[in-house]
């Protein structure tokens, strides 16, 4: 199905801003299958999925019309965005699900840039980060380093001293102590984790 014409779409969106009862139906018959065709085409995620990440999209602009902006961009554009920052969530989420409740190095997540104009970046930055699970897993590194590696990958920019003192195995050591070799240990391991990243990078090209 293709999406509507710049014309048709000028008109729902005016309609959107108007007292129109019937706008919201006319928007959802207009862009859910193309945005679906788009989620399963680009991200290769199942239809069901697809399905939930088009609706968030078409519902977020439902409640809020006037924040679509038709000289920032196009309505299409606005919607397959939104919808693709859902699938992006739902991944991390998932991602996030996985490593807690099975091996913690199945899908290892180091907060890919979330999707906007380069969706084919988005997916080939997740399936470099498998490589990296694998490669971690494959590589022979001490337990601890392995679940060390694993808080710096899972953390949103600023590892836990806490956490990090735990997977290295050392949480009993004074403060004092504990501190300089959690922080040595930590910068160590992401020097690792950037020249394993890079080694994949490079073996791919």
């Amino acid at each position: 199905m293709t999406s509507p014409s710049r014309q048709q779409v000028e008109q729902l969106h005016k309609r959107m801003l108007g007292p129109d009862s019937d706008a919201t139906h006319d928007v959802f018959d207009a862009f859910m299958e193309p945005l679906v065709d788009s989620l399963v085409g680009t991200l290769r995620c199942s239809r069901h999925d697809a399905n939930a990440y088009a609706a968030d999209a078409l519902f977020a602009y439902f409640r809020k019309p006037d924040g679509f902006d038709a000289n920032q961009s196009s309505l299409w554009f606005f919607l397959n965005q939104i919808a693709m920052r859902r699938a992006y969530d739902a991944y991390r989420s998932q991602t996030k699900r996985t490593l807690r409740e099975n091996n913690p190095l199945t899908v290892v997540e180091v907060h890919p840039p979330a999707p906007n104009n380069a969706t084919e970046d988005f997916v080939s930055a997740t399936q470099q980060l498998e490589r990296l699970s694998e490669r971690i897993e494959s590589g022979g590194y001490p337990a601890r380093e392995v679940a060390a590696m694993r808080v710096i990958l899972l953390s949103e920019g600023r590892v836990s001293e806490e956490e990090m003192a735990r997977a290295l195995e050392i949480s009993h050591l004074p403060l004092a102590e504990r501190l300089p070799l959690v922080r040595s240990h930590t910068e160590r391991l992401r020097r690792l984790l950037r020249s394993l990243y890079k080694e994949i990078f490079n073996d791919e090209r």
